[in-house]
């Protein structure tokens, strides 16, 4: 599936609260966060409950007690004028809701390296922009306290569910990512990031399901194992074949590879079990 239609942005908000599980109670998340216009939305934004709260790792060492994300997929890239938007939003925010620009963070989470909007930076805002640690960048100048965060470069234990939300990704790290996602199957949080994952790397999941019957495990943890695997049944009953649980999920991952939702899927086959069973001729369950 072309990586400019699957939609990023929700799994990056799945992998931050994946990212800060640890934390789930002192935190406030919220995704798509309105300004005072339709149009403009924050991506992401995290709120410490306890503005004494340190979180010592990763892209958190730089919060404030209100904390601004903006997220640019692997379809996309951070500009000079979304820099300026993003900023805008951050003051925005402030105005709005009252708040000290000076407990404000903008957190820039990038796929690709954003070298022509650094040199923007250093040039001709004069800031400074140093790397702090692997694909973090500590940006000095502004009011507010800034970051860019390069989530492929990411140490994984600071950033994996940042560095592994892309696509071509091999079947070894799906299934070391798959290992982690297990610690946290029952989360319903995670099954966004985990679609998003499999609509992206299709491929390499399919060959992942053949070989490892831990990642599909980890999947019947999650509860997408049994609506796919029931989608895939049906879906082969109607044709007349006896499918596998890999086989069902595989043909079901040929409908997400199509751009829908495992809800979507899921109603789909609900429809033409319906209007199968209306006509006396529904699939028999096993």
């Amino acid at each position: 599936m072309p990586a400019s239609s699957i939609d990023w942005h929700q799994g990056f908000y799945s992998a931050l609260k994946l990212l800060f599980q640890d934390y789930q109670g002192a935190l406030q998340f919220r995704s798509e966060v309105p300004l005072n216009t339709k149009q403009l939305r924050i991506d992401a934004l995290i709120i410490k409950e306890d503005p004494e709260l340190v979180i010592p790792t990763g892209i958190a060492r730089v919060f404030r007690r209100i904390n601004i994300l903006e997220y640019k997929s692997p379809a996309d890239y951070l500009s000079v004028a979304a820099l300026y938007k993003a900023l805008a939003y951050c003051y925005l925010y402030a105005s709005i809701e009252r708040q000290s620009i000076g407990d404000i963070s903008l957190s820039l989470v990038v796929s690709s390296h954003p070298r022509e909007t650094f040199k923007h930076m250093r040039e001709v805002l004069h800031w400074e922009v140093r790397e702090q640690g692997p694909g973090i960048y500590a940006v000095q100048g502004e009011a507010l306290r800034i970051q860019v965060i390069e989530s492929g470069k990411l140490a994984a234990e600071e950033g994996l569910w940042l560095k592994e939300l892309r696509p071509e990704l091999e079947a070894a790290g799906i299934e070391r990512l798959f290992m982690e996602l297990g610690k946290y199957a029952e989360a319903a949080y995670i099954r966004a990031y985990i679609e998003i994952i499999m609509k992206a790397n299709a491929e390499s999941i399919e060959e992942v399901l053949m070989k490892n019957k831990t990642v599909e495990e980890i999947l019947v943890k999650t509860g997408l194992a049994a609506k796919w695997e029931a989608v895939g049944e049906v879906r082969g009953e109607t044709r007349g074949e006896a499918l596998g649980a890999v086989n069902q999920m595989k043909q079901t991952l040929e409908l997400l590879r199509s751009g829908k939702s495992a809800e979507e899927v899921v109603q789909l086959y609900e429809e033409k079990l319906k209007a199968l069973a209306e006509t006396g001729l529904e699939p028999a369950r096993r």
